[in-house]
């Protein structure tokens, strides 16, 4: 399986989301975007940088979870195409869920297996109230699509993963202190990946 992580808006957390996933999965991280540093941060041979200027297509294979940064790309259509599920994270401002329609519309012409992640919830019930009003307009507006929406709770242990681009469980280990202090971290991780082998 191969997977896509895609806004049209930066700093929804992609890259996060993206380093997450290729390292609970053991899959090889690739992004379009020359601005992130993760791909040099990953384990030898796991970690690509398929800029513009380099590359003129972007090549498709299994067990890739590609980061696509928020600018247009147009070497990124047929990766969306192929790939099994994309991921589009979201904050809760109106402009974040305004640009998340706007991906959704975009993608869904190509792919319908879609994960919107609510990322860095914070106010359970803002939480929920987006969700709520993003099945409406689901609804409505694409109703082939199959929509999953998931929470991932704000979560230092996340953010800070960035700079070592280790899974948050295999950072926790066995110390159980560890454990109780990423546990949501974990748990959301985890919820995160039945979704995508669903």
């Amino acid at each position: 399986m191969s997977f896509v992580v895609y806004s049209i808006k930066g700093g929804v957390g992609k890259t996060t989301l993206s380093v997450q996933i290729s390292q609970m999965l053991e899959y090889t991280y690739v992004t379009n975007d020359s601005h992130s540093s993760a791909h040099n941060l990953m384990p030898e041979e796991k970690g690509f940088l398929v800029s513009s200027e380099e590359y003129e297509e972007i090549p498709f294979d299994e067990n890739i979870v590609y980061d696509f940064g928020g600018f247009k790309d147009t070497r990124i259509n047929d990766i969306i195409k192929q790939s099994n599920k994309i991921i589009i994270p979201t904050l809760t401002s109106i402009v974040d869920v305004q640009a998340t329609l706007a991906t959704l519309k975009d993608v869904s012409e190509v792919n319908k297996n879609i994960i919107i992640v609510v990322n860095r919830a914070k106010n359970n019930n803002k939480a929920i109230e987006l969700k709520e009003y993003l099945l409406e307009e689901i609804n409505k507006s694409y109703k082939e699509i199959n929509a999953t929406i998931l929470f991932v709770r704000e979560s230092s242990v996340l953010e800070d993963s960035l700079f070592d681009c280790e899974y948050v469980e295999t950072k926790a280990g066995t110390n159980r202190f560890k454990r109780h202090i990423y546990r949501n971290a974990i748990e959301d991780m985890i919820a995160l990946k039945k979704a995508l082998e669903s």
